[in-house]
């Protein structure tokens, strides 16, 4: 029994000297004497005079005997130790510095980043709006985040449930669960969808608050253009405007066959969809209005032939061309589901504009495709159908492969580049389809990039590159999400299970040596 007595005792040695030091761990961290510190810290020494009274002549020993000393305090040196370990990790865990191995810097803002964020001059506010079962996604919105806020105590974060807050939502142009909103200096709030909430996107969104230029999109009207008011479901392009809008840009219509110039407040001239030919005023302005460096962006459709040759007669002076044929994808992973019709691209070309689509599709529905090869101007192929499409040059009600199509690859998405004598450049973005930004192909009715392709292009024109965006980092592993009784279960074996284990490989030795010496 007395053998029994002494080895519970030093059992209640070891367990009070543990609880010490996590109770004085918890009392740096928390920095009050709160209720789980004073219960830790009692415990630990309740368990200390547990000690002194199951076995006071081992007490005594441990300050009298020096072969008792030299085998009580080995269990008690060893409670100190593991005592010691846990404080450190308390205290860690609760501490936000860290460091980043990875090679790619998966962890860590990049040094663009960290200076956009350090130079804000006012206070950044972030919203985000994630309903409860967007935990995961907003755990990993929350650790992006918390990197801006360690470079500038500017950036203030907070998160709203969207049901529960619908009107600060819809005031703030929230249409799906799961965005985020950063305001700023009273300026539009800019929101950013779930697919477009990396680190590129939340720090090219702080540079275009920051801008103070405001460019003008002239969008051109009067020839059965796609127009910013059209808010069909479908083919309307009203989400478009509304993203327009509030990326820090202003429009305005501009009536090409009744101008004989482009005004020169334009920066960007827009002509998506055009449906009937473009008269000699409006090619004369545009040609006149490229020549002196403009910023055109140009959409035509399949099957189109009306406007096609007053248009092809605009691009004649860069080598280039629109088809006027239907190109169908013959690979059902690049086309939309059931539909090949759209083709759907995630592979692009090394223009600044995608260079934040890394990993992200775009749809391209109901294209044509772009021909020729530009001569004096400098050109890059943005996007790309598979070689497994084909071309259906003029109507049918069938989209099987004929024996007269024409295969692919095909250019579906060019831009091209000139410098000209007065030291302007004119730029180009082609699209083979006027379908690339209507309503049905932005969020919330799609999920794809169809806005930042829209947003980015806009960027390249108006010669704001440095708002597309940082490199995209390649991709990090995905967390392990966890159960609460396999945390519960990961946390007993790991702050209790193993240090225990320890105490009591440590206990076994101690009684081994002292049965020997006994």
């Amino acid at each position: 029994m007395r053998h029994l007595e002494r080895r519970l005792a030093l059992l209640c040695a070891a367990a009070g000297v543990l609880l010490v030091f996590i109770a004085a761990s918890l009392l740096l961290v928390e920095g009050h004497m709160s209720p789980a510190v004073s219960y830790t810290l009692l415990a630990g020494i309740a368990l200390l005079i547990g000690y002194a009274v199951l076995d006071p002549a081992a007490a005594m020993d441990l300050v009298r005997s020096r072969q008792a000393r030299f085998g009580s305090l080995s269990v008690i040196v060893t409670a100190v130790a593991i005592g010691i370990l846990v404080t450190f990790n308390v205290l860690a865990s609760r501490s936000t510095a860290s460091v980043d191995l990875t090679k790619a810097r998966l962890y860590t803002l990049s040094e663009k980043s960290t200076l956009i964020t350090r130079r804000l001059g006012a206070d950044l506010a972030v919203t985000g709006f994630f309903r409860p079962d967007q935990q995961d996604s907003q755990r990993r919105v929350q650790g992006l985040l918390s990197l801006y806020q360690q470079q500038s105590g500017h950036v203030k974060v907070h998160y709203l449930d969207p049901d529960l807050n619908a009107l600060q939502a819809r005031q703030l142009g929230v249409t799906i669960p799961g965005s985020l909103v950063l305001q700023y200096r009273g300026k539009p709030p800019l929101v950013l969808t779930l697919a477009s909430q990396t680190e590129s996107d939340v720090t090219g969104a702080i540079l275009r608050l920051e801008s103070n230029r405001t460019p003008t999109v002239c969008w051109a009207a009067g020839e059965g253009e796609r127009g910013l008011t059209d808010s069909d479901q479908v083919h309307g392009y009203s989400v478009a405007a509304e993203e327009i809008k509030s990326n820090n840009y202003q429009t305005r219509e501009l009536l090409l066959s009744q101008q004989g110039q482009v005004p020169a407040d334009c920066d960007v001239v827009a002509l998506i969809g055009l449906r009937t030919a473009l008269n000699e005023n409006a090619v004369k302005a545009l040609t006149d209005y490229l020549g002196g460096g403009g910023k055109l962006m140009l959409a035509l459709d399949p099957w189109n032939f009306q406007p096609l040759a007053s248009v092809n007669s605009v691009l004649a002076p860069y080598g280039v061309s629109f088809s006027g044929g239907l190109v169908v994808e013959g690979d059902a992973a690049h086309s939309a589901s059931n539909d090949p019709t759209t083709p759907v691209a995630f592979d692009y070309g090394s223009s600044p504009i995608v260079k934040d689509l890394q990993g992200k599709y775009v749809f391209f529905p109901q294209t044509t495709r772009i021909t020729g090869q530009a001569t004096s101007a400098t050109e890059s192929q943005v996007v790309r159908s598979t070689d497994k499409a084909y071309e259906i040059a003029q109507p049918r009600q069938s989209f099987g492969r004929e024996g007269a199509d024409k295969g692919g690859p095909f250019v579906l998405m060019d831009t091209l580049s000139l410098k000209q004598s007065s030291g302007r450049e004119t730029r180009l973005v082609l699209f083979g389809t006027s379908a690339i930004a209507e309503n049905r192909t932005l969020p919330p009715s799609a999920a794809g990039a169809n806005s930042d392709l829209l947003l980015g292009s806009l960027d390249y024109l108006s010669e704001q590159e440095g708002l597309i965006g940082i490199s995209p980092k390649p991709p990090s592993a995905a967390p392990l999400a966890l159960t609460d009784q396999q945390a519960r279960f990961t946390f007993l074996t790991t702050v209790v299970g193993v240090p225990l284990l320890f105490l009591l490989g440590y206990l076994a030795v101690w009684l081994r040596r002292r049965s020997t010496y006994a």
